[in-house]
């Protein structure tokens, strides 16, 4: 009985252990997860060794619309999630900006290569709407190598501001 026991114990362990790793398949269940995983990050970066990331941010009627852009691959990226959002904003009444969770078609990024109609782009935008002139943005990046045997997963800290011209 005690064995049985330590063997459900342990069971338990190793299946918590495996939530950072965990692919959820409901889309909506897949964005709600990674606003709290960037809501729980500590540490963010400001550049990546593996592609280019920079926003902007423009003037719309009722606020502004900010850009984050995703070019330049420097290796093969697979299967891109992206999704950016502002600290303070409830996300389940407004869409946060992102790419790869709810559609049907993958985004990849090889570098020199170019096929939107089989989904390789040069480069993947994402946008959302914003209150004020100036904000922090909290961007999540993940791709995967070509056989989908390596995801990477980096977090972003980007300021963007509308500049008048």
């Amino acid at each position: 009985m005690k064995k049985l026991l330590i063997i459900l114990s342990l069971l338990l362990v190793l299946c918590g252990c495996q939530e950072d790793g965990k692919q959820i398949a409901d889309p909506d269940e897949r964005y709600m997860y990674i606003i709290e995983m960037i809501n729980e990050h500590e540490s963010f970066q400001e550049a990546s060794n593996y592609f280019d990331i920079s926003g902007e941010m423009a003037k719309i009627e009722n606020g502004y619309r900010y850009y984050i852009m995703i070019d330049n691959p420097r290796i093969a990226m697979y299967d891109i999630e992206i999704l950016a959002i502002e600290k303070n904003v409830d996300y389940r009444s407004n869409m946060a900006a992102n790419a790869g969770i709810f559609e049907d078609k993958e985004y990849n990024m090889v570098p020199n290569q170019a096929n939107s109609s089989k989904g390789f782009f040069k480069g993947v935008v994402v946008s959302g709407i914003s209150a004020a002139p100036s904000t922090t943005l909290y961007v999540f990046v993940q791709f995967k190598n070509m056989d989908y045997s390596i995801v990477r997963s980096e977090y972003f800290k980007l300021d963007v501001s509308y500049e008048e011209e």
